[in-house]
């Protein structure tokens, strides 16, 4: 087709309505991948008794059925997923049309499969696959570039919680099982009785409000040190040629390359009675002083002193310090990204108008590094307030967080009602610091 003497806006809209669109094309190849999947399972239904296949939960229900069933949905739904597929990457008329409607079929069908069978893991897929079809074919670029991120926070963070959620609401039974009151409005208050449990005393002491405050307490300590630290080695870090600050965040970031489990093993093996600080101290040290106790009085105490090994281990300073030995680079990573786009000639205007270090410090590197600091902080607050492995390996049985006593409600107990409502509580206080994150970063960003 010739356009010579054509408007050059009108030759430009003639080409995108006859140009292949991308998400038709994008559903149709992946109808065709789906057609793949049917036809799949059509041949592991015709050659079950050849090759032994482990049978899945929608194939034992459709042993109970006719065979003419199985023949039915998977010819049916693979001759419809090949004939919508190449019809939309052929750009058919009807492809559109064809494609939603078997799209919100397979939709229903996983809903369906899902509440029959109870099997997540091929209801999630299909379900996810069929919504992604359809986002493509309103074409609606925004939703289709943020579906599987969003898809994924739906089906793996959001409906947990919500079951985890609703688990709190209910009641342990004698066999350890969640049972739920008759709803009703008289019956509301009850639903939330392991939230007030938390906050009640037992025996007249706040035994859980405790752990919480020895939580928090540990966690805002280890937020503290780690600022106090990781800022001036991030500041440190920035200030370096810009050559050696890839080499420097390499070793920074060296602790991720080992499981977190095996590095606090690790501290157990340097803090226990036997480790290497207490035989040291037990033995160097000691065989020392007894050396030299004929000598001095002060020789004769340590000898004395160093008869017995150092309580290092099974104590709250064991956990506190597995907390900022894990952490710190938490806390490093978020400063260093924040202070090395800082423009350092601000600072250097200060000094040239002569303000001092601590009067340039205060007014000028610190507000503009804020929006680190408080992301440093939130990283390092968050984790260190849920955790789990180091104060269950570094304390024992005597330094309990909220963390461990989530797991032992779960596990030991089997009070999942209680555990789930201590859950929520420790997410509550974990939704107030992002906020509080948020509205600093936000009087950043817009300081009018």
């Amino acid at each position: 087709m010739t356009t010579t003497g054509l408007n050059p806006q009108r030759e430009t809209a003639v080409v995108l309505e006859t140009g292949v669109d991308p998400f038709l094309r994008l559903a149709g190849y992946l109808f065709l991948v789906q057609a793949m999947g049917w036809a799949f399972f059509f041949f592991r239904w015709l050659t079950f008794g050849t090759f032994g296949w482990q049978a899945f939960a929608s194939e034992l229900a459709l042993a109970t059925w006719p065979p003419i069933f199985a023949y039915l949905i998977y010819g049916i739904f693979f001759a419809a997923d090949i004939i919508v597929g190449i019809g939309l990457i052929r750009n058919v008329r009807w492809g559109r049309i064809a494609g939603s409607i078997v799209a919100a079929l397979t939709l229903v069908v996983s809903l369906l499969y899902f509440l029959f069978m109870r099997e997540f893991y091929g209801a999630v897929i299909l379900f996810g696959l069929s919504g992604f079809l359809i986002v493509l074919l309103m074409r609606h670029a925004p939703w289709s570039l943020a579906y599987l991120s969003g898809f994924w926070l739906l089906i793996f963070f959001i409906l947990p919680m919500l079951i985890v959620f609703f688990v709190s609401l209910g009641e342990r039974s004698f066999r350890g099982t969640v049972t739920y009151p008759e709803f009703s409005l008289a019956n509301l208050p009850i639903y939330f009785n392991d939230y007030i449990r938390f906050f009640s005393p037992i025996n007249g002491s706040y035994i859980y409000v405790r752990i919480l405050m020895r939580s928090i307490g540990l966690a805002l300590a280890n937020t503290f040190v780690c600022l106090i630290i990781g800022y001036p080695f991030s500041y440190w870090m920035a200030k370096q040629p810009r050559h050696r600050r890839p080499i420097l965040v390499f070793l920074v970031m060296i602790p991720f390359w080992t499981n977190f489990l095996v590095r606090t093993y690790a501290w157990m093996l340097i803090l226990r009675d036997s480790g290497l600080i207490n035989t040291f101290w037990t033995n160097s040290v000691h065989n020392l002083a007894l050396q030299l106790a004929e000598r001095a009085e002060f020789f004769r105490s340590l000898a004395t002193f160093t008869e017995d090994p150092l309580p290092l281990l099974f104590n709250q300073p064991a956990v506190f310090l597995g907390l900022f030995y894990g952490f710190l680079p938490f806390m490093i990573l978020p400063l260093y990204s924040n202070l090395e786009k800082l423009d350092w000639s601000l600072l250097e205007a200060a000094a040239d108008l002569g303000a001092n270090a601590r009067q340039r410090t205060v007014r000028i590197l610190i507000p503009l590094t804020l929006p680190g600091i408080v992301a440093g902080s939130i990283v390092v607050f968050i984790p260190s307030l849920g955790s789990y492995v180091t104060p269950d390996m570094l304390g024992g049985a005597k330094v309990i967080l909220l963390g461990n006593l989530i797991q032992q409600q779960f596990m030991t107990a089997r009070d999942w009602p209680f555990g789930s409502a201590i859950g929520f509580i420790m997410i509550g206080m974990m939704m107030l610091a992002i906020i509080a994150y948020f509205r600093v970063q936000s009087r950043a960003e817009n300081p009018i």
